[in-house]
């Protein structure tokens, strides 16, 4: 059994008083240090992280803000292309048209040239056969020169009644 006497009381708070004091002095304190060092290097390793975090969240925000960007640099570019293909086909229409009239215009007047040529021919030759014919049925009555226009006075009259000059 235990044996409670004033003495052993005493000596096991003496023995208790020297072990506080010891350790407070060889491991309390080192130990207290070494605390407070891993406080603030945790303290310090959250600051540097919450720093970590917000550096990358304005990262993120720059990154999207320069995604949002060039998106719009490219609706703008998209846009300008399609306007220029636009004018671009605009303008060659508008040549394309403009060609094409000038080419009816030399189209009709080709024709208004090969008509009138034709008329031409077609009214010397009929002057060539009416004379001829005229010289066979006059024979020798009058000479070319009056057979000539009498024909043509002949075919002047024909030709603006039948064709319409």
């Amino acid at each position: 059994m235990v044996d409670l006497t004033l003495g052993t009381i005493l000596a096991q708070m003496l023995n208790f008083f020297i072990l506080v004091w010891i350790l407070a002095r060889f491991a309390y304190k080192p130990l207290v240090s070494m605390m407070q060092e891993r406080k603030e290097r945790i303290a310090k390793d959250l600051a540097d992280a919450e720093a970590a975090r917000n550096e990358a969240e304005q990262f993120k925000a720059d990154y999207a803000a320069q995604i949002a960007n060039a998106r719009q640099e490219a609706q703008q570019i998209v846009e300008k292309a399609v306007q220029q293909a636009e004018a671009t086909t605009r303008e060659q229409l508008a040549a394309a048209r403009e060609q094409i009239e000038r080419e009816k215009e030399r189209a009709r007047q080709d024709i208004v040239n090969e008509r009138d040529r034709a008329m031409n021919n077609l009214r010397n030759e009929v002057i060539s056969l009416s004379v001829a014919m005229a010289t066979k049925v006059v024979a020798k009555d009058m000479d070319s020169e009056t057979n000539t226009k009498l024909i043509e006075d002949a075919i002047a009259k024909l030709d603006s009644k039948t064709i319409g000059l």
